[in-house]
């Protein structure tokens, strides 16, 4: 057994004794040295300063030089050229700072104020399984409950039905094994005003097919949330909004905040802008086709409302115990092999600055957001930027400006050596298994994956070509601290069907051949290559031909030169149509572009390999146009793999 120590630093204070620690894991536990030239010759001063400590203890961020810290994010936001931003610092009995920075509208300039709504995307989540959740204990069901009890109309599909029934949890954790959106379903093309919510289920019905055994692995899926938002409707027999901003934001003191599908009138509300090169170009407010999963607004005091009922556990609406499966994963296999990290119901755990937070992020046009809170650090923080961008390294100044002088009694984290029967069951690699939709199996299957190296008291996970990428460290029972991490985060595991599993950052990866693997990669890049380089050589052939007095026939480059070109087309006509989905709403000319091209690609694939092996003269030029073609036709078979050949783009 191996005892490490994680140290935090607290904030020093300045007083008339020279040296002063606190120990802020508990407040009424303080040691004090003090230097004999500051000793008070009277008792009861000793004691008045004891009590004035007492009170700088507890009021260790409250004393913050909070113009500093907004000078920091000032001058962060003009350096990354972000507008403005909605910021909410809090304990759980002080707000240090709910306000805003920078520009709301650059045109009017219009300056940020704590009352300015924000898009804040997908933390709209954490709101939605908030409502289901009380509304489903309030009622003869639980999250246990499967769906189809609840609606036996929904359009869903699940092979595994009888043993492993789709259930109300699944949805909150993304464990139901569903697609996330489909590219044709993500805006709003038809709906003037918010629909029911069971409309927009049935526009998401492409994404609800199960693709494994529910409960089991976790992939991130925004319908399951449209469809828990029509299970809210179902259940309460109310809209959705209603609902939602009856029993769970005005208890929780956020008056302000809603769900907003269309843009609301009459309010403050930060325009979004979308960063290109140096420039800050106004979008449009895009209406998404989901409102459960990403259309949440909110100011800067809502959020600190909202995190400090988290940070006290206020019993408004849930008990203390419900707070504990609000930030607990449960469904997974993962959490069902002791794991206690994770997804929860719509509130994810991460480790930052040496403490375990909770919380969720979001982004959708022009805006981008983040919430984390510490019960373990009495902190909590709320930042949304009015443009697409990463608004979690607002967050980490932030934290980096409270925590980094800050420390508590050292925690301990316990590890042990790893056994011997561990070592030679889950040696080797392993490859990603939990895909938000099948077209991101793409990256996955060309690069993704991880090999484990296992050593006495670590593992070292290496990418499939061999580069180091994180440290393990054994916490008995199957679990590994991750890096520095001081809660185990990472499990190994067996499935039913016995494949070796590793859970790692909420992946479910599955062991495989690293040999098929790189033999597979190396192939694939190898084709590319071969097929790059004749359309190239073909080219110049072409146009120096032309010019040549005696010709020769062309007919063999073309075939081959025709393979090139159409497998640039299927990418072409894929990166025109997702750079603008919003107007996704039918068939389109990039869309039908990627379409038959697809299709043409592999029939001029298998006719350029026929054609090389046909070729008379067994000469440099045959090998390298047999080789060209075969790759073609090995990058023919992988894109149907994936789903790219024949893949309608305006019906995805």
């Amino acid at each position: 057994m191996h005892i490490h120590r994680i140290y935090r630093k607290v904030i020093q204070r300045n007083t008339i004794i020279d040296t002063v620690e606190f120990y802020e894991s508990s407040y009424n536990c303080i040691r004090i040295d003090i230097n004999e030239k500051t000793k008070m010759k009277k008792s009861t001063k000793k004691i008045i300063i004891l009590i004035s400590l007492l009170f700088y203890a507890n009021q260790s961020y409250s004393q913050v030089n909070t113009n500093r810290l907004i000078n920091n994010l000032e001058n962060y936001l003009e350096d990354k050229l972000i507008p403005g931003a909605m910021v909410s610092i809090v304990t759980s009995d002080t707000t240090i700072f709910a306000g805003g920075l920078g520009y709301a509208d650059i045109q009017k300039q219009e300056k940020v104020t704590e009352q300015h709504l924000f898009r804040q995307g997908s933390i709209s989540k954490s709101f939605t399984a908030m409502g289901l959740y009380k509304l489903v204990k309030d009622s003869p069901y639980d999250l246990y409950t499967p769906i189809i009890e609840i609606d036996k109309n929904i359009p869903f599909s699940n092979e595994w039905k009888n043993k492993s029934p789709v259930r109300i949890a699944h949805l909150l954790e993304h464990t139901s094994g569903f697609e996330d959106f489909h590219f044709h379903t993500i805006y709003n093309t038809k709906y003037r005003s918010l629909p029911p919510m069971i409309n927009m289920v049935h526009d998401h019905s492409k994404s609800l097919h199960a693709r494994w055994p529910p409960g089991t692995r976790k992939a991130y899926s925004n319908p399951n949330y449209i469809l828990a938002g029509h299970l809210i409707e179902k259940l309460s027999n109310v809209s959705f909004h209603e609902y939602i901003s009856t029993n769970i934001l005005k208890p929780i003191g956020m008056p302000s905040a809603g769900y907003y599908f269309n843009k609301p009138k009459n309010i403050l509300f930060a325009q979004g802008y979308q960063r290109e090169g140096r420039e800050l170009n106004p979008i449009q407010f895009t209406e998404i086709n989901g409102s459960p999963a990403g259309d949440f607004c909110a100011n800067a005091i809502d959020m600190s409302q909202y995190l400090q009922h988290m940070l006290r556990r206020d019993t408004i609406v849930f008990s203390k115990k419900e707070f504990d499966r609000i930030e607990n994963p449960k469904t997974s296999m993962a959490a069902k092999n002791g794991l206690e990290v994770g997804y929860g119901l719509g509130n994810y755990t991460i480790w930052k600055n040496g403490y375990l937070f909770h919380g969720h992020g979001g982004q959708i046009d022009g805006f981008t957001a983040r919430y984390i809170y510490s019960r373990d650090a009495d902190i909590g923080v709320a930042v949304a930027i009015n443009r697409n961008g990463d608004a979690n390294e607002i967050v980490d100044v932030i934290l980096k400006y409270l925590l980094d002088n800050k420390y508590r009694d050292s925690t301990e984290r316990v590890t042990y050596t790893i056994p011997e029967s561990i070592k030679a069951k889950f040696s080797g690699f392993y490859e990603f298994r939990s895909p938000k939709s099948k077209l991101t199996t793409f990256p996955d299957d060309m690069l993704a994956g991880l090999t484990l190296d296992f050593q006495d008291e670590k593992v070292i996970t290496r990418t499939l070509l061999g580069k180091t990428k994180d440290t393990l460290y054994y916490a008995g029972n199957h679990q590994f601290y991750l890096n520095g991490e001081g809660v185990p985060s990472v499990v190994l595991m067996v499935s039913d069907s016995q494949n070796r599993v590793l859970w790692i950052n909420d992946n479910y990866t599955v062991r495989k051949s690293r040999s098929i693997r790189v033999f597979m990669f190396f192939g694939l890049v190898i084709s590319l290559i071969l097929l790059s380089i004749f359309t190239v050589y073909s080219l110049i052939w072409l146009i120096r031909n032309r010019f040549r007095k005696n010709k020769k026939s062309p007919f063999n480059h073309l075939v081959l030169f025709g393979v090139g070109i159409l497998f640039s087309f299927i990418f072409v006509g894929f990166g025109i149509t997702v750079s603008d989905l919003k107007s996704l709403s039918g068939l389109n000319f990039s869309s039908l572009l990627m379409y038959l091209s697809s299709y043409a690609f592999v029939l001029m694939a298998i006719w350029a390999t026929y054609k090389g092996f046909r070729l008379p003269k067994f000469n440099s030029f045959k090998v390298f146009y047999i080789l060209t073609s075969v790759g073609a036709l090995a990058l023919s078979w992988y894109l149907w793999s994936v789903g790219f050949i024949g893949l309608k783009m305006w019906n995805y």
